[in-house]
């Protein structure tokens, strides 16, 4: 007879499928604290947002005369878009020879990991593109003049006056820029990105190998949404959701199938990073250095 509380190999791979959803939800969290955001949508059973526009038709008249009627201004609200949120599937089995071979640090530890990289990459694409819609563009000299110019642009518009800036870098326009010149900036790094602080009069500034060289987007911090399922109170739960971290956009359902020896794990959500407003985005085109001409 087995003791009491003795692991067996199906806690194996719960264990583990655990230990990778607590890590994605600690760098997704990473990630929102990077970039300053704290607008977090929760979605309808229909797995959209819809976004809404406001349009004032202001009373035009410069004066109104003493017991003349004061005209209306109407103020309207209506649905300007709407995002969709598409469904994370991933799946991921192992064998018991795996195991046994390589040693569970490779056949499970280092494969996690390795899983949790490419979808932390195909969250930040996927972010990218999104920033790349906007109809808002500049050129600039360089990288100071592009971020100084988006800056300026962006407080034009109503709704973000006032507000904090964030603008995405390719890091090698970065390095360029620095080549050469006494600059100071605090830097931090999560989720595959790099946050400098107070870099050349930037507040923030954040390297991402995923934005094209030579282009720097600049917008609000508010206006960046994560919409989201939140898969802790689904009606998933019970069913098809095992586990999932404290913010609940990763859930996990783990078995143990005896009849091949393989530990599955499913991984599994629905959640997306957008900007509210796509024209909210400026994009500045860095231009290119003219060759020298040897003289």
């Amino acid at each position: 007879m087995a003791e009491n509380n003795l692991n067996v190999m199906a806690d194996l791979g719960t264990i583990k499928s655990i230990d990778f959803v607590n890590k994605f939800g600690t760098s997704i969290n990473d990630l929102l604290t990077l970039l300053g955001v704290t607008r977090k949508e929760p979605m309808t059973a229909d797995m959209q947002i819809n976004l809404y526009k406001w349009a004032v038709d202001m009373d035009t008249a410069a004066t109104v005369g003493e017991g003349e009627t004061i005209p209306l201004s109407k103020v309207t609200r209506a649905l300007d878009r709407t995002v969709k949120v598409e469904w994370l599937k991933k799946r991921r089995a192992v064998s018991a020879e795996a195991v046994a071979r390589h040693g569970a640090n490779i056949a499970i530890d280092q494969s996690d990991k390795r899983l949790m990289r490419e979808i932390q990459s195909g969250v930040k694409t996927d972010f990218v593109s999104s920033l790349g819609e906007t109809k808002t563009k500049i050129d600039s000299n360089d990288l100071q003049v592009a971020l100084s110019q988006s800056w300026g642009k962006l407080q034009l518009i109503p709704e973000f006056e006032g507000e904090s800036f964030v603008s995405f870098v390719n890091p090698m326009d970065v390095a360029n820029f620095m080549s050469g010149k006494p600059i100071q900036a605090d830097a931090s790094n999560a989720y595959g990105m790099t946050l400098l602080q107070n870099f050349i009069g930037a507040d923030r500034v954040i390297g991402l190998g995923s934005i094209p060289q030579g282009k720097v987007y600049t917008t609000a911090v508010d206006n960046i949404v994560l919409a989201y399922l939140d898969m802790a109170n689904s009606p998933l739960k019970g069913s098809f959701v095992d586990y999932t971290d404290e913010t609940g956009l990763l859930a996990v359902v783990s078995d143990k199938t005896v009849s091949n020896l393989t530990l599955e794990s499913v991984f599994t959500g629905a959640f997306k990073l957008f900007t509210e407003i796509p024209d909210g985005v400026v994009e500045a085109t860095i231009a290119a250095a003219a060759p020298s001409t040897g003289e």
